[in-house]
């Protein structure tokens, strides 16, 4: 699809609606979160968030349809990486959110916060999401076997990783 999302840094105000996106059905068995999480926790998240948490917000049409981000690592020797996540309103996948989300994080990972590396987990049978993240450079780097509980069932998980050190060298 080739509409185009205002990509912002999400808000506290925010909260209602990533929550609405971390607890649908369609949405939370492939995260670590929990169907029934309460409005609380997100904004608790969004109002006490650390600085080294720069999370996105995919918008369409003035409602808050994805979000994204990254969670640099603090550790003086790994400050150079970070941890991503992405989720997608269940009713807006498969539209080009995804897209556009890494997009903008890839942009602020190489072009703002000057990172190498930017590392994920992704359960093993979703097939778009794993797509989506090699589209935009990252790798198959291990499996981790009955990493996550998914509706009583162990669930594998791969690790993917994007190294962006070539092109930081070259500058």
């Amino acid at each position: 699809m080739s509409q185009s999302y205002l990509i912002r840094s999400v808000e506290p105000s925010d909260a209602a609606a990533i929550h609405r996106i971390k607890t649908a059905p369609g949405v939370y068995p492939d995260t670590l979160q929990l169907p029934h999480q309460p409005l609380s926790v997100t904004e608790k998240q969004l109002n006490e968030r650390p600085a080294n948490i720069h999370q996105l917000a995919a918008c369409a049409d003035g409602e808050v349809v994805g979000s994204a981000g990254l969670i640099v690592n603090e550790g003086m020797r790994v400050r150079h990486s970070a941890d991503l996540f992405l989720v997608v309103r269940d009713d807006w996948q498969g539209k080009g959110v995804g897209g556009a989300l890494m997009r903008a994080v890839v942009d602020l990972a190489d072009n703002w916060l000057g990172l190498i590396r930017i590392e994920l987990k992704v359960i093993h049978d979703n097939a778009r999401a794993i797509a989506l993240y090699e589209k935009f450079g990252f790798e198959y780097e291990g499996r981790l076997r009955q990493e996550q509980l998914r509706a009583g069932k162990l669930e594998d998980v791969l690790v993917m990783g994007r190294l962006n050190w070539p092109r930081r060298a070259e500058s």
